[in-house]
């Protein structure tokens, strides 16, 4: 028949990535050492489809073992990361606040619902008791660094990752992990860092840590939990920096004595960003005057501005910021090349 599929012998061949797939037998001989050409260059895209393909959307209770406990991380696949033509994704590992889950994390920075978010692999590992190292109040002897470190290991592992564009953001005391992971070795894998309502107890001095990093922080001036400005009073977990303070602490590790300042003022928040060295806005800060302890959300409909919660003492109504578009054009910027150092 004209229109019948031409039969396929059992040494023919079709490539399941870009450019169509060519189809060959033993009478088109010659066509072997260009399909070889594209079986090696598409390589690692084979790689990922054949033995890393997953779901696409939010799983939870992954299991891994780290530092003698079983330890949960759950993992949002983008739509379309099992295509071929992709080969290796960013990944963001996002860490929740105090008392927090990987699903709340999952409704707070919504990574999932912004086109540029669904360019990454975003995973919420869980706290053990709902918090992580560094406050008074975490669970004692937990290492989380290394938590970090056997995480993304095991990600490389099962998922199609870009060792070259690894990131790190989270919310209050998981704002303040994040911190904690980019002043020690354990953070030198990644690109950059951003935090929302970063309780930071672990970097209260500019002594605390000598570190060059790209650094992004969003913090309300209402923030009731983590004060912007705590005066000497220590929060529920320790001593707390006055958050422009430690902001400058991070422009003076990073650049040291050549930074150089620039602040403009929309409607509703500040922004202080810091630039040296060709690292341009390297350390940015997002004053916002009348949220709280939240996560800024321009459309009220993430987890912090949940009507289930008390929004008069959260105060998390506030829409002047859009802070998960800033944190992914943010992460754009910087991969293991380009980042400070």
């Amino acid at each position: 028949e004209e229109n019948a599929a031409p039969h396929r012998p059992w040494y023919s061949f079709a490539c399941p990535v870009a450019h169509g797939g060519i189809i060959f037998d033993a009478k088109n001989w010659w066509l072997w050492y260009e399909t070889l050409e594209l079986v090696v260059l598409h390589l690692p895209s084979l790689f990922c489809y054949l033995a890393k393909s997953h779901r696409p959307g939010f799983s939870s209770n992954h299991k891994l073992e780290s530092g003698g406990r079983t330890r949960l991380y759950a993992v949002n696949v983008p739509d379309n990361y099992n295509d071929c033509d992709q080969a290796e994704w960013p990944l963001i590992i996002d860490y929740h606040g105090n008392r927090g889950n990987p699903k709340q994390q999952w409704n707070n920075s919504l990574y999932y619902k912004y086109p540029q978010g669904q360019e990454y692999l975003v995973v919420y590992p869980q706290g053990v008791n709902g918090s992580w190292q560094g406050p008074t109040y975490a669970v004692a002897g937990v290492d989380d660094l290394q938590f970090t470190t056997d995480l993304v290991a095991r990600l490389q592992e099962e998922y199609c990752i870009d060792t070259d564009r690894l990131y790190a953001s989270g919310k209050s005391n998981g704002g303040g992990f994040v911190d904690t992971l980019a002043c020690f070795d354990h953070g030198d894998q990644f690109a950059a860092f951003a935090m929302a309502a970063a309780a930071l107890y672990t970097d209260t001095s500019k002594s605390s840590c000598t570190k060059k990093r790209a650094i992004l922080e969003s913090h309300g001036v209402a923030d009731a939990t983590i004060p912007y400005h705590p005066n000497g009073k220590p929060g529920a977990g320790g001593p707390l920096p006055d958050i422009v303070q430690w902001v400058s602490w991070w422009a003076h590790r990073t650049c040291g004595d050549l930074d150089s300042e620039s602040a403009r003022s929309p409607s509703g928040y500040n922004t202080t960003m810091y630039s040296c060295n060709g690292l341009k806005d390297v350390v940015q800060h997002y004053q916002v005057f009348d949220l709280g302890h939240c996560w800024p959300n321009s459309r009220s409909d993430n987890y912090d501005a949940s009507s289930a919660l008390d929004q008069t003492k959260r105060k998390c109504l506030d829409r002047s910021l859009d802070f998960t578009p800033v944190v992914l054009d943010f992460f754009s910027r910087w991969n293991s090349e380009n980042k400070p150092r």
